[in-house]
């Protein structure tokens, strides 16, 4: 059986899931055998699972899996971020992706950017510099599924489309993101009958909406992207009704740190473009898989005002 090792003792507080454990189960009147039974009944998981495991558990002795925490809590309609977000050691660790320490300061691939203090915003078709921004994103990226025609102003279905940009010092941008909020039909197609970002947004029916697609998601340092990164994966945490979570890319840096992350690709496929072969990786993570992943689950713990909090936090150590 997979677990991690906790230290216990009863001077100590029991880890923030031994303690969520032990109140759903008597919130909802079962006794440890009847969690054993509904949890094996439900995922295979837990087809050994015992009562005495269910105890050490919930005393906090060792913890399960993610992989296992993430089947419980959605089997009850819990959320994993929230469980997390009152760990205080946890989200030091969540704060450590989106900061650094001078003596860490990674040296920016950017032109004009020398880490200076940054911002972050979501913009979608209702700001003005959403049409400006979009244009960028398609003439820079690499990426064969960002496929527009202009006019842009004639597609009437932009309005799923949002885009995360991350500006510094006079408004330049330093990272950004472009995803969109579709049906796990579409995103199959895009993966294995290669349709691009034009055939999905006027396909797109809201009441279907089951999956969040990232075609775009790059920043000038580490610690930039990963704050880009927050913001998308921290709002596909917030909505229960999306139950996938689709990377579509071929920037080498993100398939790099998500295969530095243990994710591995669902397919990856060639492309061609002019006169060249893209690759394309495409990383489809079903809701659970997320959260069991430690790397996505502490970017989807940062909520937006935690990471503007996170970034203050990281501009007063480096003027101080």
């Amino acid at each position: 059986m997979t677990f991690t090792n906790y230290s216990y003792s009863k001077g100590k507080q029991n880890h923030v899931f031994s303690t969520f454990l032990k109140n759903l189960r008597l919130n909802n009147d079962l006794s440890q055998e009847q969690l054993c039974l509904h949890l094996s009944q439900h995922s295979s998981l837990f087809y050994n699972l015992d009562s005495i495991t269910v105890s050490r558990w919930e005393r906090g002795v060792n913890i399960p899996s993610l992989a296992k925490q993430a089947e419980i809590v959605e089997l009850y309609d819990k959320e994993l971020t929230n469980i997390y977000r009152s760990d205080e050691k946890f989200l030091e660790e969540c704060s450590h992706l989106v900061t650094t320490s001078d003596s860490d300061k990674q040296k920016s691939n950017h032109p004009y950017y020398r880490n200076d203090n940054y911002k972050i915003e979501t913009i979608d078709l209702n700001d003005d510099s959403f049409y400006l921004v979009l244009k960028m994103i398609l003439r820079y990226e690499g990426n064969p599924s960002l496929k527009l025609k202009p006019p842009l102003e004639k597609f009437e279905s932009l309005s799923d489309v949002r885009i995360s940009i991350a500006t510094a010092y006079n408004d330049q941008i330093i990272g950004h993101s472009l995803y969109i909020e579709t049906t796990s039909q579409n995103v199959l197609e895009l993966i294995n009958i290669n349709n691009d970002l034009s055939q999905i947004i006027t396909r797109c029916d809201k009441n279907s909406h089951d999956t969040m697609l990232i075609l775009s998601s790059a920043g000038a340092t580490k610690q930039v992207e990963n704050s880009i990164m927050s913001t998308y994966i921290n709002k596909f945490s917030q909505q229960k009704h999306l139950r996938y979570l689709c990377f579509s890319i071929c920037d080498e840096n993100l398939i790099k740190k998500l295969n530095t992350a243990k994710l591995e690709p669902f397919k990856v496929r060639n492309i061609d473009l002019n006169d060249m072969t893209v690759e394309i990786h495409s990383f489809l993570l079903s809701r659970s898989e997320l959260m069991a992943n430690r790397f996505l689950l502490k970017l989807a713990v940062i909520t937006p005002q935690q990471l503007v909090s996170f970034l203050a936090s990281d501009e007063k150590g480096d003027n101080s």
